[in-house]
């Protein structure tokens, strides 16, 4: 089995070592990931390099319906942290057997774009990355798992460009039910009454893509997510998916920074609770003075449901 070792990571300019044994060669099925959409797939493969650490290939579409490149023709950040998201779930299926029967709760994620132009388009074309996922802190329910924290690091040519993490937890589909009670077979709710914002603000293209309603405060927004939107709900859920969130992070602190055309190179979020879709939940943000970040709180029911920074960069 091929390793690498770290300065081989930092200086290599050609592909990266090919993973063996390779558990998924071939294009990825949606359902491995959660997914209905084969668009919205951006795994490709997936293979081992030691025990618990995993090679994941990745490729970015030149154009999508909701990830599509941002400022300057960079590849939306956003994307790169949901390829993560699927290269966790595609190793919790594939790599430790998890049965897709189970359900995944995120308890927090953090993400760094070492430079914003590894994230550069290449045209109408795709990009190729690969993630190298190293799982740690695994966690055990008897013979089942019950969570572990992913640390993965992106790379384009072999050069390092981003790093992610992310802790979860997994129940089983009874266990699940009993966690959420009576919102086990909830549905995702119309819009906020109150007025979208206008989608120019917040770097879309589509009103669609807006997850913010004004309200009378200062900073802050009503959480908006719009039940027809086809990425966000591509399958039955039943409550605010994570991607949601962060997008809605992402718009409040465009806005509250008054740049549209910057994009978050870096951030961490954590998720406290499940939001639900049955009452308000308000969006603030508030930019940390003399820095690029800005302070997120995402409150229902006045509780704290998920909160965190984004680092915003202007290209």
């Amino acid at each position: 089995m091929t390793t690498m070792t770290k300065g081989q990571a930092e200086s290599s300019k050609a592909d990266l070592w090919s993973a063996g044994p390779l558990l998924i060669t071939q294009s990825v099925p949606p359902g491995l990931i959660r997914r209905i959409n084969s668009s919205d797939v951006f795994v490709t493969y997936l293979g081992v390099l030691a025990e618990d650490k995993f090679e994941v290939g990745v490729r970015w579409p030149g154009s999508h319906s909701f990830y599509r490149p941002v400022a300057a023709d960079l590849h939306d950040p956003l994307l790169f942290l949901e390829s993560v998201r699927e290269a966790g779930v595609l190793i919790a299926h594939a790599g430790y057997e998890i049965p897709r029967a189970c359900k995944f709760l995120t308890r927090d994620k953090r993400f760094h774009v070492a430079d914003p132009e590894g994230l550069r388009t290449n045209g109408s074309d795709p990009v190729d990355v690969t993630l190298v996922v190293t799982a740690r802190d695994i966690q055990r329910r008897a013979r089942s798992f019950a969570g572990m924290l992913f640390d993965a690091e992106c790379y384009r040519d072999g050069v390092l460009i981003g790093s992610a993490a992310y802790r979860w937890s997994c129940v089983s589909a009874p266990g699940y039910a009993r966690l959420r009670g009576q919102y086990r077979d909830a549905v995702p709710a119309a819009p906020a009454d109150s007025s979208p914002v206008p989608h120019d603000l917040v770097g879309r293209c589509a009103p669609i893509d807006v997850m913010l309603a004004e309200t009378a405060a200062r900073s802050t927004w009503l959480l908006r997510v719009d039940p027809e939107h086809d990425v966000i709900y591509d399958h039955p859920m039943d409550h605010v998916p994570g991607n949601a969130i962060i997008e809605a992070g992402r718009q409040a602190a465009l806005l509250v920074s008054n740049q549209p055309n910057a994009i978050p190179v870096g951030g961490e979020l954590d998720f406290h609770h499940y939001i639900e879709f049955d009452q308000p939940c308000t969006v603030t943000a508030v930019p940390m003075s003399g820095t690029s970040t800005v302070r997120l709180a995402f409150d229902q029911g006045g509780v704290r449901m998920v909160d965190g920074t984004l680092n915003l960069y202007t290209p």
